[in-house]
């Protein structure tokens, strides 16, 4: 298994989200291979806003530079647009990356609902099927939050191509909540990549909280995902993001939406759950106000933290990072 950068893991620096650094401007896609290649990464995936208008001239800046450090290139939007997926398999034909990731989240409602939901979605996405297969570029779907493997599983099934396949975020079943190593087991033989990453899981009044934190410091049973996931060949991207997601498991709203849920799901991802201190504070550097060289600092560090922790499960060479 290769080691790949998510451009997530350096979600701050990038302005990817709600934050975006003034002092250093925010981290270009060229600037992230560099990173990547510091940090003997073999990929990297990069977020749609990092290829900004898609310039064909730009692109081919992007790719010339992968080319040169010899890192793979993939790319990954959160846009489940069929228009959008089109323009986005163009870009990645255009920097030789084979694949584009998407996020599909909050399929909800009964069995019936999620089926009907599934059939218009696959109808929406058709051409950039169509598209996909012509440029040979794979469109893999990921995991998304609250989205049960099954029903991925038969997105996938349904769509009958080769060019169709599932990215395995091993956070995201816990959103459901799903089992980890069951959900990977369930998407393994549609895998075509992997984010890795970790969580820590808090209780709350409306059902818990995940946390996204360095690997190895939260609950996510990292080693047996991957085993369960039994891919040597597809490449892993780090995914340390400043994240948080609500899972109100305990509203009935929430389960009714749900009816895949288990009981016993339900338990562990409650049993895992810490209980909040008066302390305890869920806030990251750039919400507390955090003076920007702190906030980059904080992000640079956990994602020097996750690399070397991962290359120790994938059984690679230990990496010497300063910390500074």
């Amino acid at each position: 298994m290769k080691l790949g950068l998510h451009a997530y893991s350096l979600l701050l620096a990038g302005g990817l989200r709600e934050y975006q650094p003034v002092g250093r401007g925010e981290l270009t896609a060229e600037q992230l291979l560099d990173k990547a290649a510091q940090l003997k990464c073999h990929a990297v995936q990069l977020a749609r806003k990092q290829l900004g208008d898609r310039d064909p001239v730009a692109l081919a800046r992007i790719r010339s530079k992968a080319e040169e450090l010899g890192i793979l290139l993939h790319v990954s939007t959160n846009l489940l647009d069929g228009e959008h997926l089109v323009e986005m398999i163009h870009a990645a034909y255009n920097m030789g990356a084979p694949q584009v990731t998407v996020n599909i989240s909050r399929l909800k409602g009964n069995v019936q609902i999620r089926q009907r939901a599934l059939e218009r979605l696959l109808l929406s996405l058709d051409v950039a099927i169509n598209r996909a297969k012509r440029y040979r570029i794979v469109l893999a779907f990921e995991n998304g939050r609250h989205t049960a493997a099954v029903d991925l599983a038969a997105l996938i099934q349904a769509a009958e191509s080769e060019w169709v396949a599932a990215c395995f975020d091993m956070g995201n079943p816990l959103t459901v909540p799903e089992d980890p190593i069951a959900s990977a087991k369930t998407l393994a033989p549609f895998c075509r990549s992997i984010h890795l990453k970790d969580v820590q899981v808090y209780r709350t009044r409306e059902g818990a909280l995940l946390l996204n934190c360095p690997v190895g410091d939260g609950v996510l049973p990292v080693t047996d995902v991957l085993r369960a996931l039994k891919q040597a060949e597809v490449p892993i991207f780090l995914q340390t993001g400043a994240e948080r997601v609500v899972v109100p498991v305990l509203d009935d709203t929430f389960l009714q939406e749900y009816p895949r849920i288990t009981a016993r799901a339900l338990a562990s991802l409650l049993r895992q759950g810490a209980m909040p201190g008066p302390d305890t504070d869920w806030s990251f550097p750039h919400e507390r106000k955090a003076v920007e060289r702190e906030i980059l600092k904080w992000e640079d560090d956990r994602l020097k933290r996750s690399m070397k922790q991962a290359h120790k499960i994938l059984g690679t060479e230990s990496l010497t990072l300063p910390m500074g």
